[in-house]
């Protein structure tokens, strides 16, 4: 149990707030051949996450899983390694550009949709609340 705590820790400064200092010493830099890499590895990192959330139950008891964790973000995040860019410029940028439409169509279809039914939960809300006024008005309803 200590050891696994240990190991979360180490992983989440390791692949969370090390780069979200670095990140932010970039933007601050202003320069974008320190911000692009920080940047690749911040997209990097979200697949991966994803994907390890996907696959949590299947792959957590694996010997040595979270060594190897903490060794895969070292390599995404070293300078000398340069991981984050290799998996980005080899696969997720292949692969986000050959579907870039379809995404962009679905996300523009999931954000229609969630501005009206949010439009639609609103005006629900607002009729409940103005009945709710007018029977409080009325005296028929006691806290």
């Amino acid at each position: 149990m200590f050891g696994y705590l240990l190991y979360k820790i180490v992983c989440n400064l390791a692949g969370f707030l090390y780069p979200a200092y670095a990140s932010f010493k970039a933007i601050k830099a202003n320069d974008t051949k320190i911000i692009l890499p920080w940047l690749i590895y911040w997209i990097v990192m979200a697949f991966f996450t994803l994907g390890e959330g996907i696959a949590d139950s299947l792959i957590f008891w694996f010997p040595f899983y979270y060594e190897m964790k903490i060794l895969f973000i070292l390599w995404l995040i070293l300078p000398q390694t340069r991981g984050a860019a290799y998996l980005y410029d080899n696969y997720i940028d292949p692969t986000l550009t050959f579907h870039q439409k379809e995404i962009d169509s679905t996300l523009g279809m999931a954000q229609e949709k969630a501005t009206s039914t949010g439009v639609e939960w609103g005006r629900h809300g607002l009729a409940t609340l103005q009945e709710l006024g007018q029977q409080i008005i009325k005296g028929r309803t006691s806290f």
